[in-house]
């Protein structure tokens, strides 16, 4: 069973994407709404794959600097950026992090699906 983190202040966009992915097979899914939790998730479940939002606090680097951070522990880490509009000019920045790919929200729930899929 692949383990999953999704990364995301929000309560209802966490719950969102927890019914889309369990939609799409069987995953172990934990959440963290800030970086330091998100943080440390990552280092005790080791997830497989990390969903983060770019904007997890009011501080707007937080989301490039979970990525950095998670890509420090694990340079070999699937993290996919889901993200709002307005973030579209960090894409290659995060890219070139080493995040995998990058959905702009709002999204389409076949879009999330195809992606876990990819790297399931």
């Amino acid at each position: 069973m692949k383990k999953v983190l999704i990364v995301d202040d929000s309560s209802y966009m966490r719950m969102f994407l927890r019914k889309i992915i369990e939609k799409g097979g069987s995953y172990m899914i934990f959440e963290a709404s800030t970086k330091e939790d998100a943080i440390e998730k990552f280092k005790t479940e080791k997830p497989d794959i990390v969903t983060l939002d770019l904007n997890i606090s009011e501080v707007s680097s937080d989301g490039i600097d979970t990525l950095t951070d998670i890509m420090n522990i694990n340079p070999k880490a699937v993290v996919i950026i889901v993200s709002a509009s307005g973030y579209e000019n960090f894409k290659d920045e995060c890219i070139e992090l080493g995040a995998k790919s990058y959905i702009k929200k709002p999204f389409d729930t076949e879009i999330i699906l195809q992606t876990l899929e990819e790297y399931k």
